[in-house]
């Protein structure tokens, strides 16, 4: 990568080769930038603010003349760089005096103790990491400018040091290369020479006008600096120096004299690996950490300045989604593991907030923050608390899978420190949307870098993953399928929701090698499919073998096929997904189905049945479950993450001998397969509501019913004898009757349309949207209970009739009211002409279940893709439905 030379005066031949040649992009401000062309106008600088006369004087030359500055006189000669501050050009120096130097070398983290003793390269630090390559006002600071370049007042926290890359280079020593997952190739090397990053090196400063315009309070400032200090209105500080003197004017520019030295910040990575209590979360970072071979003319120019012979320059980065501006997955041939990237890098100096509306703010607006366990406080987790079950199900941090350890640091990153002070702690959201419910007392210390801040906090602040029910895919390597799926499909903003109490049954890896493929429901030869992961399969690690199902035995045969994850996450081209996500749908039910009753409706809304819930024999039946076309699926293990007692939405229960499966009957097969439904079925086999493909370009699985619509159903059978009596009396035509009319006689045209639109209606009065179910908890959304502990409510039918109201005539689909008591245990249903029906609770005759699948493909024999499918539960009811009164 290049880096964007500077325009700066009297540099070295060997740095300004490596300005020149190497590929870094930096976003310094050079004295190209004059007062006409930079943020700051001419016209904005009050030049009788703290202008001491003789104003014409140069920056070099007004130090050397206050006879206190000694000390940074010196730096700026013994860096040969008199010569660019002692001339016109276009800087901002944060001078600190002898007074602040003499106190700096009695207490530093260098362990400096007098001038002498100072290195090139902390001079350098001490000298531009407190000088701008521009001149600004201090109120000026806190200023960006918008798309027209004008400058906004009050946007702005952070602004370019005059420090270049080659000021953050590190020899790594052999005893400090990291023992990493991404580091051993590096392991024999006696060193390394690693830029700390090569972007821009920020310094903070916070002005009145950004804390009043991000209300930031004061008590907030003295909490990032741990109470240390006691800000005032109006105070100015750059990297916690307060600013005493502010906006000297000279000839090149301005100084202001600083309260104590200013040294540079390091960015979040170095201060989490440089801290003695913060070992173990700097062991979890450096996982994600990687070295990124720098190019030979970068290489060279390091030679050239440093006087060596090194063969390779580094920088040093971390995978993630978002670093110097775009996302870094690759790196020197090595590729970051699936799920295997953090928010932002931790160590991009240049660090910018997420815009919804720009993709990015500007650097100087915004930084970060990373919540950092202490090592005592992660280690209380991890053997007592409840990362316990990470421990037992890996053993080590070392062992937990990318896919688990980046939702626990991710859980950990913030976007933005304005937004992430203490008197917005009440409105810090986790990765649920849901408050996090951090305290001020739950930060031990705070360390500011260049990039973020750093709280130190107490106690560990996890992913809403490892409280909801999606946690057993976090920790259990056997639901490695699931995991891949839920994150593939973004399902974790629904698993994780705080505001649900959900009943997630959970198929392991082994369980999904048994899954019946609906796809196949329409087809001569049935077939399974068999979920597999495979970790070597970078993004595509989930993939399906297709078997051939042997009809008299129901045992799948050798592999005829594979279905791989492509075409990204479209569900109508990517078999893969789209098969997953009708799992995923038809295993999650939305409550508790430990609540007494039998049958509960997934959120796809299929029906599952459940049987000793709660207990050690639990079973669970899908619809083709339901059908005794398969055994019921035991429940092998239950995970509480109920509110009580994990502050989590429900609980997860374990499938290890096969998913819950759809049941391949449709609504007119199953009215075929009983005698006792054969008038109604005769009415709707000769109808316009059975149809083999939907919309005309969508297989359906067998005939199915034409309005449905990817919804759940309910189906009323009346018994064969009051059809017979509606047709004896003449109120109900049959398909005979129409089959007799000569339509070309005009009187026997006009009952042809009569009869067949008398059909269609009371077939249609008979198709309700919502699946009602006896022995379900069909309450929800109901009316209030009545004296006699029933509720009642209305559903829509599949009737779209013509109405008269006190306005005119309305197009409206008929509805019945339904009526059920609590348990479920018995329905009614009245009609519209005031008619009450029962369902007839005969076994075999009530609560069947139908799944309508209609494909992607035109023809079924070559369905590859659910397009969408139906529920429906078929109930014999006692007497027809009518829309007017039948005596």
């Amino acid at each position: 990568m290049k880096i964007k030379k500077p325009i700066d005066l009297q540099r070295s031949l060997a740095l300004q080769d490596f300005w020149k040649r190497s590929r870094c992009h930096l976003l310094a401000v050079g004295l190209a930038l004059t007062c006409a062309g930079g943020f700051v106008s001419c016209s904005e600088y009050d030049l009788d603010e703290n202008t001491p006369a003789g104003w014409d004087r140069s920056i070099y030359s007004w130090l050397d003349e206050q006879g206190d500055f000694t000390t940074m006189v010196k730096l700026i000669n013994d860096l040969d760089y008199r010569d660019v501050l002692a001339k016109t050009g276009s800087k901002t120096l944060f001078a600190a005096d002898d007074q602040a130097f003499d106190r700096f070398f009695k207490n530093n983290s260098w362990g400096v103790k007098k001038y002498e003793d100072l290195t090139v390269a902390q001079k350098r630090k001490l000298l531009f990491g407190a000088m701008i390559n521009n001149s600004y006002q201090v109120q000026a600071l806190s200023s960006t400018p918008n798309a027209s370049g004008t400058p906004v007042e009050g946007d702005a926290m952070r602004r370019s040091s005059a420090l270049e890359p080659f000021d953050n280079v590190q020899i790594l020593e052999k005893k400090d290369i990291p023992n990493a997952d991404y580091w051993s190739m590096y392991q024999g090397r006696d060193s390394l020479v690693v830029l700390h990053d090569a972007t821009e090196t920020p310094m903070i400063h916070f002005i009145e006008r950004y804390m009043v315009n991000k209300q930031i309070t004061n008590e907030d400032y003295d909490f990032l600096y741990n109470h240390t200090t006691h800000r005032q209105s109006g105070d100015a500080s750059v990297n916690g120096a307060q600013i005493v003197e502010q906006n000297i004017r000279c000839l090149n520019g301005f100084i202001n004299r600083m309260s104590e030295v200013v040294t540079p910040l390091p960015n979040m990575a170095d201060i989490i690996m440089s801290k003695p209590n913060t070992t173990v979360f700097a062991h979890l970072l450096n996982r994600y950490s990687v070295l990124d071979c720098m190019d030979d003319e970068t290489k060279d120019s390091y030679n050239a300045s440093r006087g060596t012979h090194v063969d390779s320059v580094f920088q040093l980065r971390y995978f993630s989604e978002r670093s110097q501006g775009k996302a870094f997955n690759k790196s020197h041939n090595q590729v970051s593991e699936d799920f295997g990237e953090l928010p932002y890098d931790p160590g991009w100096n240049s660090y910018n907030v997420p815009s919804n509306s720009t993709g990015s703010t500007a650097m100087q607006q915004d930084m970060a923050v990373m919540l950092v366990p202490s090592d005592e406080a992660l280690n209380k987790y991890w053997e007592e608390g409840a990362g316990a079950a990470l421990r037992k199900s890996f053993g080590s941090w070392d062992n937990v899978p990318y896919s688990t350890l980046t939702e626990f640091m991710s859980a950990n990153m913030l976007e933005s420190l304005s937004g992430s002070v203490p008197s917005k702690f009440q409105f810090i959201l986790n990765d649920a949307a849901d408050p996090m419910g951090i305290k001020t007392t739950d930060v031990d210390s705070v360390w500011l870098a260049c990039n973020g801040a750093i709280y130190l906090t107490n106690r560990v602040f996890t992913p809403t993953s490892f409280v909801s029910v999606m946690y057993p895919t976090v920790v259990d390597k056997n639901m490695s399928i699931m995991l891949w799926a839920i994150k593939k499909l973004n399902y974790q903003a629904y698993l994780n929701s705080l505001n649900a109490r959900y009943s997630f049954f959970l198929p392991s890896n082994k369980a999904l090698l048994e899954y019946v493929d609906p796809c196949s429901y329409g087809k001569p030869q049935r077939q399974m499919l068999r979920f597999h992961y495979d970790s070597d399969r970078k993004g595509n690690e989930v993939y399906a073998s297709i078997h051939n199902i042997d009809p008299e035995t129901g045992v799948a045969g050798d592999s005829v096929g594979v279905y791989t994850n492509s075409n990204g996450t479209n569900l109508d081209l990517n078999p893969i997904l789209n098969r997953l996500y009708t799992i995923l749908d038809d295993h999650v039910v939305i409550g508790n189905v430990e609540d007494g009753h039998e049958y509960y409706r997934t959120k796809g809304g299929s029906i599952l049945r459940v049987k000793n819930a709660g207990q050690s024999s639990m079973l669970v039946e899908g619809t083709r479950q339901i059908n005794g076309e398969t055994p019921s699926v035991p429940v092998s293990y239950i995970y509480d993450q109920t509110p009580e007692t994990q502050g989590g939405n429900g609980k997860s229960y374990i499938l290890e001998q096969g998913p819950v499966l759809g049941t391949r009957q449709t609504v007119f097969n199953i009215l075929g397969q009983h005698p006792e439904f054969k008038r109604f079925h005769d009415l709707l086999e000769a109808s316009e509501l059975i149809e083999t493909k939907h919309d005309k370009k969508f297989a359906c699985s067998d005939s199915c019913i034409s309005t449905f619509n990817n919804f759940h159903y309910t189906v009323y059978v009346p018994t064969n004898e009051s059809i017979d009596q509606l047709i004896a009396d003449g109120d109900l035509h049959t398909w005979d009757d129409v089959a007799a009319l000569d339509t070309t006689i005009a009187e026997q045209n006009t009952l042809y349309h009569q009869y067949v639109n008398e059909i269609d209606a009371f077939l249609r009065y008979h198709i309700q949207d919502n699946a009602i179910v006896i022995n379900a908890d069909n309450t929800t959304g109901m009316d209030k209970m009545d004296s006699e502990g029933n509720f009642t409510t209305p559903y829509e039918t599949a009737y779209l009739a013509t109405e008269k109201t006190s306005t005119g005539k309305i197009r409206a689909f008929k509805k019945l009211n339904v009526k059920t008591n609590e348990k479920g245990s018995d329905i009614w249903i009245i009609d519209a002409g005031g008619n009450t029906r029962k369902v007839v609770k005969t076994p075999g005759l009530y609560n069947l279940m139908a799944r309508e699948f209609t494909y992607a493909q035109s023809e079924k024999s070559q369905a590859s893709i659910i397009h969408n499918s139906s529920s429906a539960v078929v109930h014999l009811i006692d007497g027809p439905l009518m829309t007017k009164k039948k005596n």
